[in-house]
């Protein structure tokens, strides 16, 4: 009687191995790549909120004889429909008021426009 060889499929612990560390060195680079990304939309949607409230000062000044608003409630709901915060979980825009000039404002996290 001949001998059967067994011939088994698959793949061997070599191979897994190589496969995680590919895998772990594609998560390596597309991790800090994602947070930059993030980061970076996180800063243009502080801004823009920012240079809205700046805006909407502007049309409150227009319609007021040119004098600007003094607070925030001034705008909210007729020029803005609801107050604009910085989108990062510890970002808060200030805002400094002065009904002669138009409103100055700032991010903690990410800066004056």
């Amino acid at each position: 009687m001949a001998k059967r060889i067994h011939r088994q499929e698959g793949f061997t612990l070599i191979e897994l191995m190589i496969v995680i560390l590919i895998i772990g060195i594609l998560v390596g680079i597309a991790v800090p790549v994602f947070l930059a990304a993030r980061g970076s939309a996180e800063k243009g949607t502080c801004q823009s909120n920012q240079r809205t409230i700046k805006s909407a000062s502007n049309i409150y000044a227009a319609s007021n004889e040119g004098t600007y608003p003094t607070a925030m409630s001034d705008l909210v709901p007729k020029y803005i429909e609801k107050t604009p915060t910085c989108p990062n979980a510890t970002g808060t825009i200030n805002v400094t008021w002065n009904a002669a000039n138009p409103p100055t404002t700032s991010c903690n996290v990410h800066g004056t426009i």
